[in-house]
Parts: C-alpha cells; structure tokens; sequence
C-alpha cells in the first residue's frame, strides 16, 4: 500500500463544494478526487515544460546557420532592399 500524509490546506467555501459534488460524481472520495487532479496538473507542466513545438520535434537551442545559409539570407535581404 503507498504510504499517504495528512496535509491541511485553506481553500474558498466554494471550491471545497465543487470538489465535494465532482468526487461524488467519480464516485472517489474528496481526498482522492483532489489526488488525481493534482497528479494530473503536475504531469500536464511537466509535458508542457519537455515539449518543444506542437509537432513534438526535438529541436537544439544550438542549431545555428551555416555559411552558406547566412549567405543565402544575405543575399535575399538585399534583394528585398533594392526593390524598395
């Protein structure tokens, strides 16, 4: 069995109802209820915190540009002045 702690927080009158109403709709305790959804934000941050794009492609902050791909871009700058 995991070993839980008791913890004791403070939270609007409210709050504490929505939870009471959501945990009895999962039919789970309010303890549990709680549980589940601070074990889901917390897994939710840490995948938005991992992932790079919406395509999930690893990506380097340290790819840089070659030689030649700054030449490139150069030369499509000043293309781009001399038809102002």
């Amino acid at each position: 069995m995991t070993e839980t702690v008791n913890i004791t927080i403070k939270i609007d009158p409210a709050l504490k109802e929505e939870i009471k109403q959501l945990a009895a709709d999962n039919q789970l305790s309010m303890s549990q209820e709680i549980v589940n959804r601070l074990q889901a934000s917390l897994q939710s941050a840490l995948q938005q915190e991992t992932a790079v794009d919406n395509l999930h492609s690893d990506e380097t902050p340290d790819d840089r540009l070659s030689a030649t791909e700054l030449r490139q871009i150069r030369a499509l700058l000043k293309k781009s002045k001399k038809k102002k």
